[in-house]
């Protein structure tokens, strides 16, 4: 059911506020999935698929148990020899290089810093919270302060990367462990510490940066596998989340963009989360980042909705028409993914690597749903990111 608080979208139509045309309010950009996963010899070739569809905005994960496989001496210092950049210089400045402003997911911490726990998704990634948030409000400082767009970086040049969200989608137990002990709730609280910790930590190193937290998966309700995405809101408020971020939500709805419905979270039901990010600290402030979403075009174990691929092409352009999308509160939508896998099939190229309809729509919407204000990567940063030496 929808909540009857106000929020900026409800007091816009009722004052009959002109919304913004086609082509205002939200940028479109991409994230490649299977990045985080490939060797840093494969990353140009991942760039150049992505380069192609003519993206200017990419989010990333980056994981920080392949930058710091082993626990460094001093933390805070991305010189220390235990710190392995080769992945990360490759990818954020092959990005930047390229035009593409990237937008940093940073999460799966390294065994040192979890105690050898490795939570619920160990073979993969390891989902347990870091035993100390001040370990990771250090590893965002070294990560930041490399790539702040002063800082030499060794056959690189200066690579300027200014948008580092906490984490991805701590509501959920596959990503963030424990969510509970007992009938406690520990995820929250625990997040709550490594932003507070990493946000300014992240503002000491580039002022110019922008810190996003939330970073919430799209839950509808509290259960033993997470927090439901308003509760997880409130909890943010409930365990102390400071101003000084942005907010980040991820949408995978199971109805097309402009239905009416009732069913959460989904386009329409967009103002519910915006409520409650506005009771947080400067939360009517915040900018909402939607930085995952997309329409799967096949079923999997774990998603049983499918659209057909026209389907699929049609709703990406439907999102930029949602009312709130079109609004300046949501800078970008990040369209999740550019190629399917076989768990998650919402690429705009089939896990082949051939094109789907959605590939043509999404350059289309490349050229209207543009950066604008910070997203916008000048020429000047580009300039200083210098391709690595051969061999």
């Amino acid at each position: 059911m929808k909540t009857t608080s106000p929020s900026v979208l409800a007091c816009a139509l009722m004052a009959g506020a002109a919304l913004p045309a086609m082509g205002a309010g939200a940028a479109i950009g991409l994230q490649d999935d299977r990045m985080a996963a490939s060797s840093t010899a494969e990353i140009p070739g991942r760039l150049a698929m992505s380069e192609a569809t003519g993206t200017k905005i990419m989010r990333t994960d980056l994981f920080w148990a392949t930058a710091a496989p082993t626990r460094p001496s001093n933390d805070r210092d991305h010189t220390d020899p235990a710190y392995d950049w080769s992945w990360a210089d490759a990818t954020l400045c092959g990005m930047v290089g390229a035009g593409i402003q990237p937008i940093v997911s940073v999460w799966n911490a390294p065994g040192w810093a979890t105690g050898g726990v490795r939570g619920i998704n160990g073979v993969v990634w390891n989902s347990k919270a870091p035993t100390s948030p001040r370990d990771f409000a250090d590893f965002m400082y070294a990560l930041s302060t490399r790539y702040n767009g002063r800082t030499q970086i060794p056959g690189r040049g200066q690579c300027k990367v200014n948008f580092y969200e906490i984490w991805n989608e701590p509501n959920l137990q596959i990503y963030l462990y424990p969510q509970y002990k007992g009938k406690r709730v520990v995820s929250s609280p625990k997040y709550v510490q490594m932003a507070n910790l990493a946000v300014p930590e992240i503002k000491k190193a580039n002022r110019n940066a922008v810190p996003i937290t939330g970073v919430t998966g799209p839950k509808g309700r509290s259960d033993k596998s997470g927090r439901g995405t308003l509760d997880w809101i409130k909890d943010l408020r409930r365990y102390g989340l400071k101003a000084g971020s942005q907010y980040s939500q991820h949408i995978y709805p199971s109805v097309p963009p402009l239905k009416k419905t009732k069913i959460f979270p989904a386009w329409d039901t967009l103002d519910e989360i915006v409520a409650e990010v506005n009771r947080l600290p400067g939360g009517r402030s915040k900018k909402i980042y939607i930085t995952e979403a997309s329409y799967t075009t096949a079923k999997t174990p774990y998603r049983k909705v499918a659209f057909t691929t026209a389907q699929q092409a049609n709703y990406m352009k439907q999102i930029f028409r949602v009312p709130f999308v079109k609004s300046s509160r949501v800078p970008v939508v990040i369209w999740f993914q550019l190629q399917d896998n076989p768990n998650w099939p919402g690429g705009i190229l089939f896990n082949s690597g051939a094109r789907k309809p959605s590939y043509r729509s999404f350059r289309q919407l490349v050229k209207t749903q543009k950066p604008k204000g910070n997203l916008r990567l000048p020429a000047s940063v580009r300039a200083k990111v210098t391709e690595p030496p051969a061999g």
